[in-house]
């Protein structure tokens, strides 16, 4: 567990991303401020990915990493962007089976010989 702030530090920088490219998105101009937030995040976006996987593996690392952005992502939209209509019952489970999954990936590591 002694990659959890390094996950949660991707994942925080990959979110935030996520968050501002969807902003950026609705705006009429398309040059503003998050346009600009998205070119200094994208990077560190792939920096903190690649130290992740570093460290877990791509396969393992990739599957935390993606599923954890996947079901944060949509956490933002239905709290921060009210997005709760756009949300099935099976999308809501989907979530939770992610869950289950980065919690199997990182509480039952292969050991090493």
């Amino acid at each position: 567990m002694k990659q959890v702030p390094l996950i949660a530090g991707a994942l925080a920088i990959a979110l935030f991303a996520n968050s501002v490219s969807a902003v950026w998105a609705k705006q009429p101009g398309k040059v503003s401020w998050p346009l600009f937030l998205m070119l200094l995040s994208s990077p560190l976006v792939f920096v903190s990915f690649g130290l992740v996987t570093a460290r877990l593996g791509l396969a393992v690392g990739a599957g935390v990493i993606d599923s954890l952005l996947s079901v944060s992502t949509i956490a933002v939209g239905l709290i921060l962007f009210r997005e709760w209509d756009k949300v099935s019952s099976l999308q809501y489970l989907g979530m939770f089976l992610a869950f289950v999954g980065v919690a199997l990936m990182l509480l039952f590591p292969k050991p090493l010989p």
